[in-house]
């Protein structure tokens, strides 16, 4: 169970997180439209502003995942219900959270669920 303080530190940490994705966010957008007003350029300069544009999609992507797990864990701290295993429901460890505040399952839970997760696409790989 976490002590006042550290809830109050966690959710310190959670909103920097969610504000430095969103600054960050907000500049790539700017960038980007500054980069499409810029004059006609070769095609080299095209083919490094396409991959520029889909690297920063899949990084957006990425943070929106990251700022959806962040406004969930913000959720569970107003509810009372932050800081326990999805899986076993026993509390997580105090540094796990402060390292990975979003983490919504223990070290033996996630081990757990990785390795069976990733048994069956080995197996469907081999036999497909």
């Amino acid at each position: 169970m976490l002590r006042k303080n550290e809830l109050l530190e966690i959710k310190e940490i959670l909103v920097e997180m969610k504000r430095e994705i969103l600054q960050n966010l907000d500049e790539r957008i700017k960038s980007n439209d500054m980069s499409e007003q810029r004059e006609i350029g070769d095609i080299f300069d095209d083919a490094d502003l396409e991959q520029s544009r889909e690297f920063n999609l899949l990084l957006t992507t990425r943070e929106r995942q990251k700022l959806d797990q962040i406004e969930s864990a913000l959720a569970k701290i107003e509810q009372g219900e932050y800081g326990y295993c999805e899986d076993c429901e026993e509390s997580i460890p105090v540094g796990r959270l402060k390292v990975m505040p979003f983490a919504t399952l223990c070290v033996k839970c996630k081990s757990e669920r990785e390795s069976l997760e990733g048994t069956p696409s080995v197996y469907i790989e081999e036999k497909g």
